[in-house]
This record gives C-alpha cells, structure tokens and sequence, in this order.
C-alpha cells in the first residue's frame, strides 16, 4: 500500500466513476484501474463493487474511506509542514542578547520577524557579551546580538546598528542644565563604568572618548549592566558616558545629555556558520544594513 493508491482509492470512492475518478487524477483508467486492484489485494478484501453500469463501496470500502481521508490529510499536512520548517517559515529560533540591545535593536527584530514568520518560536536569552560567543560555539543559541568583537571561523558577524555616547549626570549636577556638553568637563569627576572583560568594544569607546577629550576617567565603581551604571548614576555615585539609546530609562534622578563629540557604538549580529537552522538562514536573509541614530 502506498500513498498514490490511497489519493486513487479516495479519488474512485468520491466520484464513484472510473472515468470521472481518471479524469480528476490526471491519468487513464488502466492504471487507475490497476491500482485499486492492488490495493484490494493488499487489504485482502474488495472495496468497490462494481457492474457494467455502477460502482458502489462495500461496507469495507465505506470504513476504509474514513480512515483514508484522515490519514492522506495528515501526510499532506506533514508534508507542508516538513517544507514549510525547510525554508525556515516553522520551527524554532533562540537568540541571545545583552541587556543593552533590550532597549534599541531587539524589540523591532522581533516584532518584525513575528510579523514575517508567525509560526516559528521565537527563545530569548539575556546574556553579557563575554559569555556569547562561547554560546554559539556551544550551539546553546543560534544568534547572538552584540557589541562587535573579533571571531575566528564558523563564527560570523554583521553590522546592525550604530549610535554616539551620551553622558550620564545625577540631576543636581552642575552641568545638567546644558543640553549639550564637552567630555572634557567631566575630567576630575567620578566614573561609574564597566570591567573592559564585559564588553571590550564599548570600554575601549568610553575610554577613547575621555582620552579624546583629554583625561582618563577616574573610575569609582564598576558594574556589568548598563541599567545599573545609571541607576547607581542617579543614586549620586558619579558619572558615566552610555550608549544613547539609554535614555529611554528616563530615571527622574538621572539626565542624559549629548557629546559635542562621540565615537559611534556598534552592535551586530553574531552567529555560526555551521549552524543548519533554516530558520536562522531565513532570518539573516531579511536583515537590513545597518542604521546610524
């Protein structure tokens, strides 16, 4: 028994003629013919009876009918679906991400994807950028959302987003009234930042732009999130320079202001070559040039 004999047997039992039946499968009566033959044989038992003027369903064949529609139902939709998971439209994507692409680049990613692809799953996990690399390489996620840093192959990496720095200031601040200030007028003060092991890329930003400006920052606390450098900011432990999109924090104790002069800060999309996800594939496909805020 095969799948062609059960689209016949289903084509006959439906129009209850050869002719019709031959007709609707695109075929002659002979094979046709034959075909319901060999499936009778296999069962041991005959389907349809039949006379010069008629065909009609045993009470076999009638049984059988019901099975036969749910089951070719159930092929085609496995099929569909087995295509559909081939070209990346089903299946599953887990992406990891650091805490600051939480507040520019992940949500229209993944608002954009779900729109495209609605049926496949979507598995996010938070992670620092130290630890991401070594999550791909593990196969623990297939993508991975970053500040840029060096890979060696099957790693790969694509420019996604660029933005300045800001300051960071508590609101009592001195210099919170200017809507625009100099790095250098936050010489001498006192830096709430990050180990240069957590993110390497934007450390050696922050550290250029004070060097920039002409001053190496006096570093009074370190910590590995950016949410909590500008919390500990607005709590009055000092001044930080953060990507600009984290303003949308909007502490009332806490201001941003611009930099007359700021390196732009990168963020990527990293993932490994070896990886077979169709999903993964579909996704990079889709993926737009990098913009600048």
């Amino acid at each position: 028994m095969n799948v062609r004999q059960l689209r016949y047997f289903i084509a006959l039992a439906e129009t209850l003629h050869f002719g019709h039946a031959a007709q609707r499968l695109h075929i002659t009566q002979p094979p046709l013919s034959r075909q319901i033959a060999a499936l009778e044989s296999s069962l041991g038992t005959p389907l349809f009876v039949r006379n010069s003027r008629s065909v009609a369903l045993t009470p076999a064949g009638e049984d059988f009918y019901r099975h036969a529609t749910r089951l070719l139902s159930d092929f085609d939709l496995a099929m569909r679906s087995a295509q559909a998971t081939a070209r990346g439209e089903r299946g599953e994507l887990r992406i990891g991400f650091t805490m600051y692409a939480a507040w520019n680049v992940l949500p229209g990613l993944l608002k954009s994807h779900a729109e495209r692809q609605p049926e496949v799953r979507l598995t996010l996990s938070e992670t620092l950028p130290r630890d991401l690399q070594q999550a791909l390489n593990a196969g623990e996620i297939d993508l991975g959302i970053a500040f840029p840093t060096p890979v060696v192959a099957p790693l790969d990496y694509r420019p996604l987003f660029r933005e300045p720095l800001c300051a960071v200031l508590p609101a009592s601040h001195a210099l919170a009234e200017n809507a625009c200030i100099d790095a250098g007028a936050l010489a001498g003060e006192r830096f709430v930042t990050f180990p240069r092991s957590t993110a390497p890329a934007l450390h050696a930003a922050v550290t250029a732009c004070c060097e920039q400006a002409g001053f190496e920052p006096n570093i009074h606390l370190e910590t590995h999130l950016q949410q909590t450098i500008v919390n500990l900011v607005a709590a009055g432990f000092g001044v930080a320079l953060v990507p600009d999109s984290m303003r949308r924090l909007q502490l009332p104790d806490a201001v941003f202001r611009a930099l007359t002069h700021s390196p732009l800060i990168e963020q990527g999309l990293f993932w490994n070559a070896h990886n077979a996800n169709p999903c993964l594939g579909e996704f990079l496909e889709c993926i737009e040039p990098p913009v600048v805020e």
